[in-house]
């Protein structure tokens, strides 16, 4: 009799009773709010973001943690599904492939193998073997180079572009979350002086190519496998109805993703905005399957 009445007095209180405390991650940037796991607030303590952003208040921007007023990185857009997001690489002759690798080879993220690299200056001659998948005709090229104000003579004009063609579709590697990132190895194999731009390529709804420049694809993930950290449950980092895939970061380490089930927004991490369906919080959607697993128990009593 006593636990019928506890059920009761579950299924009849408030909702604001048993909603999910917000994360203490620092996700807003003036009147821009980036999605967990990205976030403002670091350096220690339980308010740090699992991947940490800088922030241009001015713009209400999020940039790469490795900008400067001369060279930035702002963050153009996110793809919480895909795990990945877009960022400008505006055309430039003195940016240093060192220089971009620092930018763009972050903690928690890294370019991903859909984003091609243009590289220009004293390029080797076996840096041709790297080009496959990178044709570009000599006029977009020149109107790049004019953009970026590159200089005359040759190892100015001349370019190459480096690509790791990532898994097809359905693959083993795609599968186990292989072969999601650039290869930096051979960017260094090309032996060239400076990061031109970057171009992202991919393939619309139609099936018809498609490749933007002056962006670069980011993939992101959290630190340690869907068994040794990440899944749902207790300890884990992704949310209820949520799923957890396994991925390879740059390093060759293993890292983890959330991803909602289909049908269901918000981010996928336990720590921010869970999984939910359009126009109910995290919270509520909790609250609403518990007190649907409930019913059923009463039901079948």
């Amino acid at each position: 009799m006593h636990q019928l009445v506890f059920l009761l007095l579950f299924l009849f209180l408030p909702d604001a009773t048993f909603s999910a405390p917000a994360g203490s991650c620092n996700r807003q940037c003036s009147s821009t709010t980036v999605p967990y796991p990205f976030g403002f607030s670091g350096g220690g303590g339980g308010s740090d973001c699992p991947i940490l952003l800088s922030c241009n208040a001015t713009t209400s921007t999020a940039l790469l943690p490795r900008s400067t007023a001369a060279a930035p990185y702002p963050v153009l857009s996110f793809n919480a599904t895909a795990s990945t997001f877009l960022v400008s690489l505006a055309p430039s002759c003195g940016r240093g492939v060192a220089e971009a690798r620092a930018a763009l080879d972050g903690a928690g993220y890294g370019v991903s193998s859909r984003t091609g690299l243009f590289l220009r200056g004293g390029c080797g001659s076996s840096s041709n073997s790297n080009a496959s998948g990178c044709n570009v005709p000599s006029g977009v090229m020149s109107a790049i180079m004019r953009t970026a104000q590159c200089g005359g003579g040759r190892n100015d004009t001349s370019w190459t572009c480096v690509l790791s063609a990532p898994p097809g579709p359905g693959s083993p590697a795609a599968t186990t979350g292989e072969g999601q990132f650039l290869r930096w190895d051979t960017v260094d194999a090309a032996r060239c002086q400076d990061a031109l731009t970057s171009a992202v390529y991919a393939y619309t709804a139609q099936g018809v190519p498609s490749i933007e420049f002056g962006i670069a694809e980011m993939g992101w993930w959290l630190n340690g496998s869907c068994n040794s950290g990440g899944g749902t449950g207790t300890g884990g980092q992704c949310a209820m109805n949520a799923t957890c895939q396994d991925v390879q970061t740059p390093g060759g380490a293993w890292g983890h993703r959330c991803a909602c089930a289909d049908g269901m927004s918000g981010d996928g991490f336990a720590a921010g905005d869970g999984c939910h369906y359009d126009g109910a919080t995290s919270g509520e959607c909790t609250v609403l399957v518990l007190r649907c697993q409930l019913l059923s128990l009463l039901s079948s009593r």
